[in-house]
């Protein structure tokens, strides 16, 4: 009798640990559901901003509906996803460094362009690795010459979540913009060059790049003498694919009819460049655009009330980028230009 009580007892302790258990459980998993319910975040939602009244702005996608045209997708090329022309205004025989893969390199030739590789130049001759296996190789943009990736500056390489910026060696006038892990080839318009420092187009007098004259095919019969951009005594000589900076001796200052120094009576040069204190990207967090961008694909966009800036949009996400003192954005060819040129 005393077994049939001890055991009707334990059996009645045991239901109450599972019914007990069976609370927790169910009390511990609504608490977990109200947590993702408030903390989870709407993939879908791209409101980036307010405007000044407090509603939402939506921008205009460029050319009409095009979200599913341009999505971006996995897989982004640079050089297929632009209708600007790589080589335009770049000297045949200028090689140019590849977005993505230091190995590689852009051939300029009558203005159009052709892929080559190191790497595929060294399985042919096995100059550089003599069939070491661990041997890595680059393309040198500089000299123009592939070897030992030691020995190589690559192209820098997009953040997934910053806003940066890096020039396009030997091109002068076209850059690459990253936001979200995704390159974008853009162009500076009208003789502006790219200005490594302050991460936007700019006058040539600030930035001083002749690199893109300076061509492989011909030195050394041929030398090239190039005038600077941004100093009257100080001009350039091309070798080997690079550009040699060269200053006057005091007093003289380079006059390209003769192609060397002179006296200053003798030489029309007027260049002024005034100081300035502009901030790259790099030096500031970006600032979040105030419309909603379009859902899908990359869009710069006209700003809904400075004429000196412009809307940055990847997939959903915006940023407002400045135009450099002097220059205004121009919704044609969505790039910033001097005032003269806009809608002429």
């Amino acid at each position: 009798m005393a077994i049939s009580c001890v055991s009707q007892f334990m059996q009645c302790r045991m239901r109450s640990f599972i019914l007990y258990g069976l609370v927790l459980l169910l009390f511990a998993k609504s608490i977990s559901c109200q947590d993702e319910e408030t903390t989870t975040l709407d993939p879908n939602d791209t409101t980036v901003g307010n405007d000044d009244d407090g509603s939402d702005v939506t921008a205009p996608s460029p050319g009409g509906d095009r979200d599913e045209e341009d999505d971006i997708g996995p897989i982004y090329d640079i050089y297929v996803n632009t209708s600007i022309n790589i080589c335009a205004n770049v000297a045949d025989g200028v090689n140019l460094p590849y977005v993505g893969n230091c190995d590689m390199y852009v051939e300029c030739i009558n203005g159009t362009y052709e892929i080559g590789s190191c790497w595929d130049e060294e399985m042919k001759t096995h100059e550089l690795c003599k069939n070491d296996p661990s041997c890595e190789i680059g393309f040198d943009y500089e000299f123009q010459v592939c070897t030992n990736r030691e020995e190589v500056n690559c192209l820098p390489t997009c953040e997934e979540y910053e806003l940066s910026s890096f020039c396009y060696d030997n091109t002068c006038t076209k850059y690459v913009l990253c936001y979200f892990g995704y390159p974008v080839l853009r162009e500076c318009p009208d003789g502006l060059q790219y200005n490594n420092e302050t991460d936007r187009c700019d006058f040539p007098q600030h930035v001083d790049c002749v690199a893109n004259y300076c061509s492989n095919w011909d030195q050394p019969e041929n030398i090239i003498y190039l005038p600077s951009k941004a100093h009257c005594n100080k001009y350039y000589i091309c070798s080997n694919g690079k550009a040699w900076g060269q200053e006057c001796s005091n007093g003289l200052l380079y006059n390209p009819k003769i192609k060397s120094c002179d006296f200053q009576k003798n030489v029309n040069c007027t260049i002024e460049a005034t100081q300035r204190n502009i901030q790259p990207y790099s030096r500031r967090p970006p600032r979040r655009a105030d419309i909603t961008c379009p859902a899908r694909g990359i869009h710069f966009i006209e700003h809904n009330r400075r004429r000196d800036a412009y809307y940055y949009c990847v997939n959903g996400r915006g940023v407002t980028l400045d135009c450099t003192p002097g220059l205004y954005y121009d919704p044609k060819i969505q790039e910033c230009r001097e005032s003269q040129y806009i809608y002429a």
